[in-house]
């Protein structure tokens, strides 16, 4: 088992379970704290699914990010100016790994080492059970887990009969070996399209069944990165503002609906867009062909989908390869299913998507779906829990985590969504401007259709209520 340079007994610690963006940026924020913590990864080096040598990962070699450099990196460390503008898997795993070791969080590291069991026995009193078959007492546990964990399959997927390959987006490797192949690619949302255009290059067909539509938006909008340029969007121009973003979308690259998809059903500054581009290109040259969504599966193997275009009816497809880019289940193997409190409707009711209401050792971080870069959002995340774990040490309190335990008791909405004034983080923050898009005033829902999948949140409302309440501690 791999040994920490410390000698601090683990009763005294906190557990950051994952080191990928997330848990990085949990032990950036405890280190600059002095809070003690281990930090622990099923894999070899830190990165998580950004780590290249890890075969559970859902990223592929020639995957190209949605998000810019600028929105892809922490606060306290910029990119490289020698990266692209837009980094492949290679860069920002090498990113994440000079973070680690900028901040010498290799020191705290446990590498190979899964976590089996995390149990509460009271708060502030966890028993954790690792892969090397010790069991330690934490006082809290970050959970960082990522959201690739669980992936949802279909319950028509267990009826294809197994002439039929069937993988999870999280299989997902790339084009390689398709040609002459049929490949259905079904799920709505950015890695479904991801996967669609990437096939397209080698398969004989792909068709991509798509059950929700989505704006389409390119990664540079007037020579600028685009969440650059909806960073910089007059706010002011209210509903305005919106038809302009459309306008300029439909110039861009073209309506959706008009090339075939089903129609965006919100209009874009509130929806969840699909970054590519060359999506709509190939949906144009038919090398990537919308269907309906997916009803099942016939006994010969042909699967049964609605039809588009306003038709009536079913088509059946047979298909070599199906690809299920249908997302991922909450939750986490090594936590007990009630530890976690649960709404009326049997979602997770984690405050600000992070916090567990009523506990102040337990944080989840990353457990959220976004349009553009996470990064901010789990620096927020990160920072607030810092505070938290410090305030808590031995027991203790502060006028901040009484503020914050109350607010976290309340409702959500009634945290003003709007970036709190400037004011240095727990590492520090560069002054430029992350900014955020204009917050709507109708957001997205809370969860995705199906419940218990991986929520999709409106990223720059969530940012803003995160500052806000991070700003109760400076």
């Amino acid at each position: 088992m791999p040994e920490l340079h410390d000698q601090i007994p683990t009763r005294e610690k906190v557990l950051i379970i994952g080191a990928g963006p997330a848990g990085l940026a949990a032990a950036a924020s405890l280190k600059a704290l002095s809070v003690p913590f281990d930090l622990v990864d099923r894999a070899r080096h830190v990165g998580g699914i950004w780590d290249p040598e890890r075969e559970d990962s859902p990223v592929w070699p020639a995957m190209e990010m949605i998000s810019s450099r600028e929105y892809t990196q922490f606060e306290d460390m910029i990119q490289p100016v020698s990266f692209p503008e837009f980094l492949a898997p290679s860069h920002m795993a090498k990113y994440l790994r000079a973070y680690a070791s900028h901040h010498q969080l290799t020191d705290h590291f446990l590498p190979r080492t899964t976590v089996r069991s995390a149990r509460p026995f009271e708060e502030g009193v966890w028993e954790v059970e690792l892969s090397t078959g010790a069991v330690n007492i934490y006082r809290a546990v970050i959970s960082a887990h990522g959201i690739a964990e669980r992936p949802h399959r279909p319950d028509w997927a267990a009826d294809v009969p197994k002439s039929v390959q069937v993988i999870h987006s999280k299989e997902w490797k790339g084009s390689d070996g398709l040609e002459g192949k049929r490949v259905l690619v079904v799920g709505s949302g950015q890695s479904a399209a991801d996967i669609a255009v990437d096939a397209a290059r080698r398969a004989l067909e792909v068709r991509w069944s798509v059950r929700t539509g989505h704006w389409v938006v390119p990664r540079r909008i007037a020579g600028m990165p685009g969440d650059v340029a909806a960073a910089r969007e007059p706010a002011m121009l209210g509903s305005l503002n919106a038809k302009i973003a459309e306008s300029v979308i439909r110039r861009t690259v073209g309506d959706p609906a008009s090339a075939g998809l089903p129609r965006p059903r919100l209009p874009l500054l509130e929806d969840t867009v699909i970054v590519s581009d060359d999506l709509l290109d190939r949906v144009r040259e038919g090398r990537i062909a919308p269907v309906g969504e997916v009803l099942e599966v016939d006994p010969e193997g042909a699967v049964l989908h609605a039809r588009t275009g306003g038709r009536t009816g079913t088509d059946a497809y047979a298909a070599d390869l199906i690809v299920l880019a249908t997302g991922y289940e909450t939750g986490a193997d090594h936590l007990p299913q009630d530890v976690i409190p649960r709404t009326a409707s049997g979602e997770p009711d984690l405050f600000l998507g992070a916090f567990a209401r009523g506990r102040d050792d337990l944080v989840i971080l990353g457990q959220q779906r976004t349009s553009g870069g996470v990064l901010p959002i789990l620096v927020e995340q990160a920072d607030i829990t810092a505070y938290m774990m410090a305030a808590t040490k031995g027991g203790g309190s502060t006028p901040a985590l009484e503020q914050f335990r109350k607010v976290r008791a309340g409702s959500e909405s009634a945290i003003p969504a709007r970036p709190a004034p400037a004011a240095d983080g727990v590492r520090g923050r560069l002054q430029t401007a992350l900014g955020t898009r204009k917050v709507t005033a109708r957001e997205l829902p809370a969860r995705a259709a199906e419940p218990e999948l991986i929520p999709a949140v409106d990223r720059d409302t969530l940012l803003g209520r995160l500052r806000s309440v991070r700003s109760l501690f400076d």
